[in-house]
């Protein structure tokens, strides 16, 4: 499960603060699939970062699983990254030999998921 809290970030630009994401809340129950749309800028790609524990929020919270990831260190999170969430990044950084399906069985293999296991996590 994953739950949201008052979720804000704002970055400094030019001397200024510019607030991207302001009192964002939301929940995703376990099986459940959404999408999150918007127009460019709108700061999905900043809502996802903070999602898969990437970057911090200025406010808020994002628990995922009963876990405050804004009480995780970066090592804490990065091994949270490697052993629950799967990303593909705008740009991709896809290995161009291996399949749409290869990829993402990467991370899977580098932390020793058996294939049975890996079949489920997919």
């Amino acid at each position: 499960m994953l739950i949201v809290r008052d979720l804000e970030k704002s970055y400094r630009s030019g001397g200024h603060q510019l607030a991207v994401l302001r009192k964002v809340s939301f929940r995703v129950d376990a099986g459940e699939t959404v999408a999150i749309v918007g127009h460019s800028g709108s700061g999905k790609t900043t809502l996802l970062g903070l999602l898969a524990g990437l970057d911090r929020p200025s406010s808020g919270t994002v628990e995922l699983e009963g876990t405050d990831l804004g009480a995780l260190s970066e090592d804490e999170r990065a091994r949270l990254r490697r052993e629950r969430i799967g990303f593909v990044f705008q740009s991709f950084q896809l290995i161009p030999t291996l399949t749409a399906r290869e990829n993402v069985e990467v991370p899977l293999e580098l932390r020793g998921t058996p294939d049975p296991a890996r079949a489920r996590d997919l």
